[in-house]
């Protein structure tokens, strides 16, 4: 029963990440404690995306427990766009 609950956070906050990212990317609205240190808004609303879609991932995953050896690729899958996304945010964030 927790596992759903956890899975459940867990996925409300990685699809707040990716909405908050997608309206960035739309209108160039910032969150108010992020407008002093982010430079680069494209940037940041694209990595915000791949964060919060890097997060959904591992979140139902674990929410469903599959069997086999399926989990680790899924896991795995679900890294990469998380990395990608932290690295963007990143490089956002840093003075040219």
């Amino acid at each position: 029963m927790t596992g759903y609950l956890v899975g459940g956070v867990l996925i409300a906050f990685a699809v707040a990440l990716a909405v908050g990212g997608a309206v960035e990317l739309l209108t160039g609205w910032i969150h108010p404690w992020e407008r002093p240190n982010v430079i680069r808004p494209v940037p940041h609303g694209i990595g915000l995306l791949l964060v919060g879609s890097g997060l959904c991932r591992p979140a139902s995953v674990v929410t469903f427990a599959p069997t086999g050896d399926t989990l680790p690729l899924l896991l795995a899958a679900g890294a990469v766009p998380f990395l990608a996304g932290t690295g963007l945010v990143v490089v956002s964030r840093v003075p040219a």
